[in-house]
This record gives structure tokens, sequence and C-alpha cells, in this order.
């Protein structure tokens, strides 16, 4: 168990006995009466069978450290390592013991300063117990080839074999599975596959519920605040009661809902059936993970249930984005420009005018008046109309494109993958009457030849077929993707910041209330530009 136990034998020594394990190599269970892994307790006992057979360690005082789950590679993020060296410096530790040189440290660079340079300083004896290796046998001298070599072999484990599980990840990440010791909040490990998510009956209720009260206009702040007063077990405390025993919290014996664990609840995509992998990297063995871009994150559809669905996603983040703005206090984009100069429109008390009446006495610019929250309504309606030509629209292209291929090649797609397998059983046949010399070698390779060329073209064509299908299957996926992003704005109540960036390029204010829509999105289907009337 991580932390500090000390026993009192005396005086001669005061003895630091330091156990590590990296958190690759945990064995951990789920069960909440286990508290450290079997390696921890394996080390423990090999540490104090040391002690115990040799006399010279019977009446000493003897100190704990343990570092359960943390790399060999960094000396300094290993909090109980801290510890002991710290007390080594006060003079309150002379001697260390560890199973061998790789619990200490696996950089053989800083391990040998320890070794050669440091502990001598301070008149520390160090003892690898696996290794042999007595700092005592060495005094006045260093370890010599043997432990300089040890050491190097240790770093040249922890490099190659970063490389090895680096390699790994990358082949789990593109095959969509989960690599993570504990389910995120909302699913749970399938029974029959620990890289498998399936959702959990209890909390994906409220991962759901969380994403519909965002979506409705409630701030992170307020829907943490509606669990907290429910009593909805927070996701740390809910780990903790299915018998996990890493210590969350850092202010307090009970965690609650915040309203970052909301925030980052609704920005992860994987609550919709992505599995979203290789956010972070290493760029050294011994350096600390950074943050990969987007672009660089393997994404996989379809891995897992979704316990929201993308349309539900979109407009959730799309919420959040405009409450966000809303508490920044910065103000928003000015999408009205005046229809006769160009220039935007200014104001204030809501109502906006074009500046050029003041340096030109005669100008159309002066009849180019609108108020604003007026205008933005009928903003806000119009791209709603062209939303739902949009997804109209969208919808027929789709059912036109299905109907290009004919229900036919479905079934002639299946009559050639019966047919190559038919082929194949008959390959053998005819080599067997050849070897048996049933059929000359001229015949055998006429017959071959027809073989290969029938079997080309086959494959050739079904190949065609295939990909054709895969293409369609694509563009409708997109297509669909595409219209539930553009149906989430249907329901908005306002025009949003998110509207103004994403969909709208500007609006032109003209006399007579008229204003001119030019959208920022082309959707193939309708003019860019559309005319409305205000009031």
């Amino acid at each position: 168990m991580q932390g500090e136990r000390t026993v009192s034998y005396g005086s001669k020594y005061v003895i630091a006995l330091y156990i590590r394990l990296s958190q690759e190599d945990r064995d951990i269970s789920l069960r909440a009466d286990k508290a450290e892994s079997n390696s921890i307790t394996n080390q423990r006992a090999l540490l104090w069978d040391f002690i115990r057979n040799h006399e010279e360690f019977a009446d000493c005082t003897v100190i704990e450290k343990c570092d359960d789950g943390y790399s060999g590679v960094h000396f300094d993020s290993r909090p109980q390592f801290a510890e002991l060296i710290e007390l080594a410096k006060a003079g309150k530790v002379n001697c260390i013991i560890v199973k061998d040189f790789s619990r200490f440290g696996r950089n053989y660079v800083e391990l040998g300063d320890y070794l050669e340079q440091y502990f001598p300083f301070l008149g520390v004896r160090f003892i690898s117990v696996n290794d042999n290796y007595d700092s005592k046998d060495f005094e006045g001298t260093t370890g010599g080839l043997d432990v300089a070599f040890k050491n190097m072999i240790y770093d040249f484990y922890s490099r190659e074999f970063s490389k090895k599980q680096r390699i790994a990840w990358r082949r789990m990440a593109e095959k969509g599975e989960y690599n993570a010791p504990n389910a995120m909040y909302g699913y749970r490990k399938a029974e029959y596959n620990v890289h498998q998510l399936v959702v959990h009956e209890e909390t994906g209720k409220i991962v759901k519920e969380i994403f519909e009260l965002v979506a409705s206009g409630l701030s992170p702040l307020k829907v943490a605040k509606i669990l907290n007063e429910r009593g909805v077990l927070a996701p740390s405390e809910f780990q903790n009661l299915q018998g996990f025993t890493k210590q969350w919290s850092r202010y307090g014996a009970k965690c609650y809902w915040t309203d970052d664990r909301i925030r980052c609840m609704i920005k992860d995509e994987r609550y919709t059936g992505m599995m979203i992998s290789l956010k972070t990297t290493s760029i050294t063995v011994r350096g600390k993970r950074v943050k990969t871009p987007p672009s660089e994150w393997v994404r996989v559809e379809d891995t897992h249930e979704p316990i929201v669905s993308y349309e539900l996603y979109v407009k959730a983040n799309s919420m959040l984005r405009q409450i966000e703005f809303r508490a920044s206090g910065k103000s928003g984009r000015n999408i009205y420009h005046c229809g006769y100069c160009g220039r935007k429109m200014q104001g204030d008390k809501g109502i906006l005018r074009c500046n050029q009446r003041y340096l030109v006495k005669e100008c159309r610019c002066r009849s180019a008046v609108i108020r604003v929250e007026e205008t933005d309504k009928v903003v806000l309606t119009a791209l709603k109309q062209q939303i739902q030509l949009l997804v109209k629209e969208a919808e027929l292209s789709k059912n036109a494109r299905n109907k290009t291929i004919p229900y036919s090649e479905g079934a002639e797609i299946a009559t050639l993958i019966k047919t190559i397998a038919t082929m194949k059983k008959t390959w053998m046949p005819l080599y067997e009457q050849y070897t048996d010399g049933k059929l000359s070698r001229e015949d055998f390779l006429v017959e071959k030849k027809k073989y290969d060329e029938e079997t080309a073209r086959l494959e050739q064509r079904l190949y065609e077929l295939q990909s054709r299908q895969e293409i369609q299957q694509e563009s409708n996926q997109q297509i669909e993707k595409n219209i539930s992003q553009l149906n989430c704005y249907v329901d908005q109540m306002e025009l949003t910041e998110e509207i103004k960036e994403k969909l709208i390029d500007k609006v032109n204010v003209y006399s007579d209330n008229r204003i001119e829509i030019c959208w920022n999105f082309d959707s193939g289907f309708f003019d860019l530009e559309t005319m409305h009337k205000c009031g």
C-alpha cells in the first residue's frame, strides 16, 4: 500500500526499504479489500527476509517507502521517493535497500549519479538484493562495469518497452478498442471483453439527462447543483462504491459534481458511440505526456452503443458555447452591413444605422436602419426555413443516390462471393489430377490460365460492386451526420454566436426594412443569398 511504515530495532542503521511498481504492471483487482498489487507484497516479503537473514540489521530502525503505480524512468514524479531523498539529505536515513536497480529507477544515467556521487556524499549505504550489490563493498570506488552495464540494460528495456507499448496502443486505437483502467462514466466494461464498452443502466441515464439539461439552456454550474441536491453520486464517488481504490479527492473525504466535470462530459464525443484515442502522447521515454492536435486523434465510429444521439450532442455543445460566451462578457459578432455602401452598421439601444450618413449629406445609407432584436428573429426564422429546405433536399438526394445502385447488384454480390468460393474448391482436384499424371502439363497450364482469368474477372467485378456500396454508405452516413448537425439549430430560440460564426456570412440592410442574408454554407440546393422583410 502506498505510504510509510516504521519498525524500531535499535539505532545502528536507519534503513529505508524502497518498493516500486509501475502502473502497467499493477494487478490490483476491483475488490475494495485489495489495496495493493501482488508484486508490491512480494517485494516487501523479499526485503524483510533479507533484513532478518543479516544479523547486522537486527537492531536497526526500518521504515518503508512505497510508490505503487509510478514509472521507473521518472525520479521527480514519485512522492514516496521524494520523501526518501529528503530523509537521506536530513541524515534521518543512512541505508536504502531495494529489490533490484530497476525498482529504484530505470534511468541509468541518474541512477549512476545516485550510486556513485549522491549517496556516497551523504554517507548512505545502498543495497540491491537481487543484483548482489552493496555499496559497502565498494567504499572508495564505484560499482564498476557490472553495475553500469545493468543500469544501461534497464534503461534500454524501458525504451524498447515504451516503443512496443506505443505500437500496441495505436493498433488498439485503430480497432476502436477502449484502453483505460476504468470505464468512462455512463459505461461499464463488457464481461467478455475489457476493451469493449457497454452502457451502464444507472449512470447511462444520468449522462443522457445531463446532455438534455445543458441543451435546454442550463449552465454546467446549475446542472451540477441539481445533481448534488438530488444526491446523485459524482463519478469518483461512484467508482469508489464499485470497489476502485484510487484516491480521487484532494480537497476532502467526499467528491461532488462540479461545473468542470459537466463541461468535460458535454464535450466528450465518445458518448455518441465514437471511440477517440491517442489524444495525448509522450515525445520521449522520460517526457511528460502532451496533447496532440485533433487531426492526429484516432477516431473510429460505432464502436459501442451511444448514450446520446449525435444531434443531441451537437445541440448541447452549441448551447454550452453560447453559455460560455455570455459568461465571458465579450461583445458579439456584428453581422449587419449597410446594403448600399458595405459598412458595418453601428448604434446603441438596439438600433443600428450606417455611419456614412455623417460623412455624406445626401446618401441612401440614411434609410438603412434596423432594430437588432426584431431583425435577429427574422434571420433566425429564415435560417430555420433554409435548414428545413436543405434537409428535405438532402433526403431526396440520398434516395436518388440509393436508386443508382439497383437491388439486383446486391444479389449479384452474393452470387459472386459464392461463385468465387466454389471455384477455389475446384482448384485442388485439378492440381491433384496433374500430380497423379492424369492431366498433362500442357493441359494443366491451359486449365490453370482459364481458372486464373475467370477468378480475376469475378474478383474485379466483386471489388467494383463492393466499392460502390461502401462509397454510397459513407456518403449516406455523411449526409445523415450533416442533417443531424443542422437539425440541432431548428429548435434554437435565439441567434447564437455559433450560428453567426458557422452559418451566416453577413446580412445586408436596405431601406423599407429589407435585408439580404448571405449564408456561410453552400448547400448546393438553394441560393446563398435570400431576401427577407423585417417588421
